[in-house]
């Protein structure tokens, strides 16, 4: 049986699919993928407009077409914090029902960060180990030595709030990098996160840490080493260093995470001030994460969720007339017939402007405004290129 996941997200649609006999302990992930998607760009006022009702309906008929060809059985998907702030949640989810049949499980903060601590509880193993998430609407914190849903911690602001609120051009000054940080400490003492040597070991999860990974992988020329990340505290904060003061950071940000190129510096911000808060030098990037938990947690029974019953669909296909072509239609609209309901709350049956810093060099500073300028222009590009579906 396969089965899949596919997540909207504050600033992607991503897809994973798994293949398993049933049983979570013998799940083995076979594909992933993730696309653009940064809705919360498309919003006016609280409301998601008409243009990016549509953005999100061609990406989903893309993951979708992928999911059939992979032969997967059925799909579960699932929203975090892309959509806690939309008030016209209800007109989304009808549009994406209408046209895809697929049913959005709406996961709130503290259930997303549950099924990160079930897709990385392996590392409770280590020395006091804590995890991350750091989302664009949202910031996940979980005590892996703690099981209990209650226990996680979802804060309720993200990398992209922080970007919006303290920058004012594409990548932060060393002033606005300061605002930051306060702001940051002073959320993380409000919600009662543990200081001095409570956690030894982070583990980071989710796109926006991989990214800052990969970032700093290529600063600091070293590779994963048996398929094991990690990240030397030292070298990193150089590393932040650098990405506030060289003229050629946005560089080093395109050649190795383009999509994220606003939010990796932010992210190191906040990643270096948890380091600094935990005392913790034994850094480790996961590869699992909400939607991993998710599958596993709906597969044992633990979450129940509204899935799209692929192998239904093919009979009520294979049933049907044939309908003549509609002219004009985007590829992947409404496809999928309102008499393919999603499978409601069980599992498949088996078988189925910032002010100047003193002693800067007005030519540095110029320098590093025009390279942040280019680099934003060639973001746009790539990303672009990245949004257009792959075959």
């Amino acid at each position: 049986m396969k089965y899949s996941v596919i997540d909207i997200s504050s600033s992607s649609l991503s897809l994973t699919v798994a293949e398993t006999d049933g049983n979570p302990d013998t799940t083995e992930i076979v594909f992933k993928d993730r696309a653009n998607l940064s809705l919360p760009y498309y919003l006016v006022g609280d409301k998601l407009s008409a243009r990016g009702i549509d953005k999100l309906l061609d990406a989903l008929a893309v993951a979708k077409e992928k999911c059939s060809k992979l032969g997967v059985n059925a799909c579960w998907l699932i929203s975090t914090a892309a959509m806690r702030s939309i008030s016209n949640f209800d007109e989304v989810a009808a549009a994406v029902e209408e046209h895809t049949g697929l049913r959005i499980n709406f996961l709130d903060g503290g259930t997303e960060a549950y099924c990160d601590y079930i897709a990385n509880r392996r590392y409770a193993a280590c020395d006091r180990a804590v995890l991350v998430d750091l989302g664009g609407k949202s910031i996940e914190i979980c005590d892996l030595s703690k099981s209990e849903k209650s226990d996680m911690l979802c804060l309720d602001f993200g990398i992209m709030d922080l970007h919006h609120k303290f920058v004012s051009r594409l990548q932060p000054t060393e002033g606005e990098a300061d605002d930051v940080k306060k702001y940051v400490k002073s959320k993380f003492d409000d919600a009662g996160l543990p200081c001095g040597d409570t956690f030894a070991t982070v583990v980071l999860v989710g796109a926006t840490n991989r990214a800052v990974y990969d970032v700093y992988a290529e600063y600091a020329g070293e590779a994963a080493e048996d398929g094991v990340m990690t990240i030397d505290r030292k070298k990193f904060k150089k590393m932040v260093k650098y990405l506030l003061t060289d003229a050629e950071r946005s560089g080093l940000i395109l050649k190795t995470a383009p999509e994220k190129l606003s939010f990796v510096i932010p992210a190191a911000i906040v990643l270096k001030t948890l380091f600094k808060r935990f005392g913790a030098d034994n850094i480790v990037v996961s590869d699992s994460g909400v939607k991993e938990g998710y599958l596993r947690l709906v597969l044992d029974g633990s979450e129940s969720g509204e899935y799209y019953d692929f192998i239904s669909a093919l009979a009520v296909a294979a049933s049907a007339p044939a309908a003549p072509k509609k002219r004009g239609r985007k590829p992947g609209a409404k496809s999928a017939s309102k008499k393919t309901p999603a499978k409601r709350g069980r599992k498949p049956a088996a078988g189925n402007a910032a002010p100047k810093k003193r002693g800067r060099k007005p030519k540095a500073a110029e320098e590093t405004a025009a390279a942040d300028v280019a680099a934003a222009e060639e973001a746009q590009t790539a990303a672009e290129e990245n949004a257009s579906p792959a075959e």
